[in-house]
């Protein structure tokens, strides 16, 4: 008998899945565009790139960008008490 899987992407069938129109390639304006130092995001993971994908927990969580890393965002995401930070690519992001 094999032990439960305890993997990051566990339990995600439904999150992490495309619908029959949104499967393909990615659009250009979605790679391409800037965010600036405060900016609100709306983390949307995209599950046919694996780099830069947060953790799926955070998906559709409203976040403030914080700097910019090479090509991905750090972006802060206010809990209760505290904040998260989460490096996330620009293909995972969309304006808020």
């Amino acid at each position: 008998m094999m032990g439960k899987s305890k993997g990051p992407r566990r339990k995600s069938r439904s999150v992490l899945t495309k619908r029959v129109r949104e499967k393909g390639k990615l659009g250009l304006s979605r790679l391409l565009t800037k965010y600036e130092v405060g900016d609100k995001v709306v983390i949307n993971i995209d599950s046919g790139i694996h780099n830069g994908m947060p953790h799926k927990r955070f998906q559709g969580k409203i976040a403030n960008v914080v700097e910019k890393r090479g090509k991905a965002y750090v972006l802060e995401i206010p809990q209760r008490k505290t904040s998260k930070l989460v490096i996330a690519g620009p293909e995972h992001l969309k304006r808020h």
